[in-house]
């Protein structure tokens, strides 16, 4: 049977949704700006990219070497299709690293296209300027410009790259409570992706709120939503560990 739609309930509970995501989001961003020296580009490939202090020639080399071969067997494949080669110096137009909505579709009996959902403590790391929103754009644009699909593809591969060979980097955030993963994402292919998840679980409620939301609201959009016993049963994992070593005792 279905249930009564509470909507000052629901209310309540998007706006305190909203004050957690935005809160952890901020947090996010500041542990990012911090270690984005880290996982600059120009650091990792030196001479190979354009305007870069040059670099320790063989571990540039290598490092290029790797990305191309993970450039071209991604590029080349759907939906990009691009057969563009790497142009030495490569041109980098941001390496600032930004945090971009973690969104999906969600398709629901009633209606005859999906519903796209927000995670509001989970994001798609990427370069400034380079917004996800944008690429999935680009993508499904039959007139796009192959020079912007390129330039999207090139700077989140080689964010990607840059994260995935900094030594200890995911091991730190995670240490931070927001953890570090790698996932590919619908409409993207086999495109890896950086995620940046936080201390905190958001959850998709039944489909019938879901849809009655956004009936309400008139729009195909959906956020997923924080509950207060999420905060409240928060795991501490340094508290947990050394519990565990003193119990051993």
């Amino acid at each position: 049977m279905q249930r009564n739609f509470d909507i000052e309930a629901f209310i309540r509970r998007r706006k305190q949704t909203r004050v957690i995501g935005d809160l952890l989001h901020d947090q996010a961003m500041d542990y990012l700006a911090t270690l984005a020296l880290l996982i600059r580009p120009q650091l990792v490939f030196g001479e190979y990219l354009q305007g870069a202090p040059r670099g320790s020639g063989r571990e540039a080399q290598h490092a290029f070497k790797e990305f191309k071969s993970l450039y071209e067997s991604t590029a080349s494949g759907a939906p990009f299709r691009l057969i563009r080669e790497l142009d030495v110096p490569l041109e980098i137009l941001g390496s600032t690293p930004r945090l971009y909505p973690y969104e999906y579709d969600l398709r629901l009996a009633g209606r005859e296209t999906p519903v796209r959902i927000t995670s509001p403590v989970r994001w798609v790391v990427g370069f400034q300027g380079f917004e996800l929103q944008r690429f999935r754009q680009v993508i499904q644009d039959p007139n796009r410009s192959t020079a912007e699909l390129f330039r999207f593809v090139v700077h989140y591969l080689m964010l990607f790259y840059c994260i995935n060979r900094a030594p200890g980097l995911g091991r730190l955030l995670l240490g931070l409570r927001f953890p570090l993963s790698f996932e590919r994402l619908a409409d993207f292919g086999d495109m890896p992706f950086c995620v940046l998840g936080s201390p905190v679980a958001s959850h998709l409620p039944e489909e019938s709120l879901v849809l009655r939301s956004t009936e309400i609201a008139g729009n195909a959009t959906f956020e997923e939503l924080v509950y207060e016993t999420d905060i409240v049963e928060m795991e501490d994992t340094i508290r947990e560990r050394l519990l565990k070593a003193i119990a051993e005792i």
